[in-house]
């Protein structure tokens, strides 16, 4: 069992789904020693983070629900990616969605009975909604969703220009870096009820100073087609967003709720005293307990909605 002790740090090779050369990345897991998993979680971690942020919800899972296994990879270009140079770059978006595949593949590989969940978070919500996406209609690419602080559209009160200066940016010097600072004004975001971004991520090794501007236009071009995924999830559907969330209030994302098809089952939960990081939050207990019951009746396909 993988938990309450820390998980080992495992590395794995995969392919990337396009080329012959097989990209290493690491992967953690809390799985129970005692109990073959019937439901798989794959989490994809948000910007700046890395695969250690599913620990308080593995570790729970290990308690409270050992049926359901998590797997976390770390997200290519992200600060944990073992190629230094591609930290904090993104050559093309869509390796974000092959990586995906290809691990889902190696899970579905090591659990071939079990069903398959993303569990994506802020910048891992917009991989796994766009994979989604990617897939071929006919061949749902998992058997639920979960999208954790997803940022389905940019707040009214962000000046118009950024996001298309941003774009000709990374067009004309797609390689160029610049800080979150600099893009945010030296705005500082409260990420829980005790911290916010700058100090959190100075406490990480696997922070990354500076972004390439076009990993940062990938992003920005994921975020302005998040409303359009939302009308292709024909999987279960589990959305999670803080009352406090700095990128987008409950209107915003009940909008994006209301797109998911009528057919498709769907679930929102607001947590009116949270922030962006939901799985830090200082009632995750409750939020762990909500996600534990919604996988539960998906367990037992119970889910309407």
């Amino acid at each position: 069992m993988l938990g309450a002790c820390g998980p080992s740090y495992t590395l794995v090779n995969y392919q990337n789904g396009t080329s012959a050369k097989s990209d290493t990345f690491g992967y953690r897991k809390w799985i129970s020693d005692k109990t073959e998993p019937d439901i798989i979680i794959i989490g994809i971690h948000g910007f700046c983070g890395a695969s250690i942020d599913y620990a308080n919800l593995g570790n729970h899972l290990l308690v409270h629900q050992p049926k359901t296994g998590l797997y976390a990879y770390e997200v290519r270009g992200q600060g944990s990616d073992p190629i230094h140079s591609r930290r904090g770059d993104i050559g093309d978006a869509k390796d974000w969605y092959r990586d995906l595949f290809a691990f889902t593949q190696l899970v579905q590989e090591r659990h071939p009975d079990a069903k398959v969940i993303w569990f994506g978070e802020s910048m891992g919500g917009l991989i796994a909604a766009h994979a989604w996406r990617e897939a071929p209609s006919n061949a749902p690419p998992c058997d639920g969703l979960i999208l954790s602080s997803p940022i389905v559209r940019f707040r009214d009160d962000i000046p118009a220009w950024t996001p298309g200066l941003v774009q000709v940016a990374a067009t004309t010097l797609p390689l160029a870096r610049v800080s979150l600072e600099t893009l945010s004004g030296g705005k500082d975001v409260q990420m829980t009820q005790t911290s916010h971004h700058n100090e959190q991520v100075k406490k990480n090794s696997y922070n990354i100073e500076q972004h390439t501007l076009r990993l940062i236009g990938a992003l920005t071009n994921l975020i302005s087609s998040m409303n359009d995924c939302a009308t292709n999830f024909r999987s279960p559907v589990l959305v999670l967003h803080g009352g406090q969330d700095y990128f987008n209030n409950d209107s915003d994302v009940r909008g994006f709720v209301a797109r998911i098809p009528e057919d498709t089952s769907k679930t929102y939960r607001n947590y009116p005293a949270a922030y962006h990081l939901l799985m830090y939050d200082e009632k995750r207990e409750v939020i762990f307990r909500d996600i534990e019951g919604w996988v539960d009746r998906l367990r037992h396909h119970r889910l309407k909605n």
